[in-house]
Formats: structure tokens, sequence, C-alpha cells
């Protein structure tokens, strides 16, 4: 189930606070902040970023941990 959910997460949309046009961001990365495909403005602060990285890598710690139903457990 978390797994399934993990792979339907792909990417967010970002309005940009200057031009308003919306981004998609694929991916957060700790030495990227995303910036407007249009007019260039970062699409969010440092510490936005990096609160979106440790997310990330939040949610890839929890899809490595088994589903309960695959190990045969009942609920």
């Amino acid at each position: 189930m978390i797994k399934q959910v993990m792979n339907e997460v792909t990417s967010s949309i970002i309005p940009c606070p200057e031009c308003k046009v919306k981004n998609r961001v694929k991916q957060f990365r700790p030495d990227k902040i995303p910036l407007c495909a249009k007019c260039g403005v970062k699409l969010v602060s440092k510490e936005e970023n990096d609160t979106q990285v440790w997310f990330s890598k939040s949610l890839k710690n929890i899809s490595s941990i088994p589903d309960p139903e695959c190990l045969g457990e009942q609920k």
C-alpha cells in the first residue's frame, strides 16, 4: 500500500511568487533550489527546500518497511 502511494507521488506544482506561473518540481535537492521556468525567481526559500529534502528522505525510509499483509499478519 505504501509503496503504491509512493509511486503515485511524482512531482509538486508550485506557483511562482512573482509571475504566478505554475511550475512542476519533480525532485527537491539539497544543492539546488527550484527556480521559475519563466522568470527565474526562487520558488521556495532555502529553509523550505531543506524541509522538502528531509521529508522526501523520510518517505523513502518509510517505503522500505514491509507491508504487514505481505508478512502474513492479519488485521
